[in-house]
């Protein structure tokens, strides 16, 4: 008898980049564009359609319609690791592979001597295998400065792999400003 393996749903911006994705059953949280918070459950129904709420919608569709309204949206969970991703090497533009769980990185064969290209393919491969640059950011924190370091998990980065932005005088100043 065939496992059947858990149905993930995708997420993705107007553009089809992918964003995060959460398993079949999972919640996504929505912040309007007033600050309020909104927790909804999704159901898979096909690689391209989602139930999010009572609402079904086309992926690209909710993307789009998220956007005009100014709502964004994250998984409640944070993201787990991936076993493994690919990357560059900041410095020399390399295409790597990263392990979870193994300090730094593994050369790839494959690796070009342009960066874009090598760019292009480790985004290229991540997107096969379903790992999202938010994944791909925290794998590379965890080779680079350990696994157990804040580095190393999902939620230290934005869902472009982008560092979150720290709480700190930067978010004290903007919201002094909006007074």
């Amino acid at each position: 008898m065939k496992e059947e393996k858990e149905k993930m749903i995708r997420f993705i911006d107007s553009h089809y980049n992918p964003l995060f994705y959460i398993p079949d059953g999972g919640n996504v949280v929505l912040t309007y564009s007033d600050g309020e918070k909104a927790v909804r459950p999704c159901k898979f129904l096909d690689e391209y359609h989602t139930q999010v709420g009572y609402n079904v919608y086309h992926i690209c569709q909710f993307a789009e319609l998220m956007e005009q309204n100014g709502t964004s949206y994250e998984p409640e969970k944070p993201m787990p690791l991936p076993r493994l991703c690919y990357s560059t090497l900041p410095a020399t533009g390399e295409l790597i592979l990263l392990i979870q769980g193994e300090k730094g990185y593994r050369k790839c064969e494959y690796s070009v001597p342009h960066r874009k290209q090598n760019e292009m393919t480790a985004a290229q491969e991540n997107r096969r295998m379903g790992v999202t640059p938010q994944q791909a950011a925290a794998m590379m924190g965890g080779a680079m400065r350990g696994w157990s370091t804040p580095a190393a998990r999902t939620s230290s980065y934005d869902l472009k792999g982008n560092p979150a932005a720290p709480i700190g005088e930067k978010a004290l100043k903007h919201k002094e400003e909006a007074r």
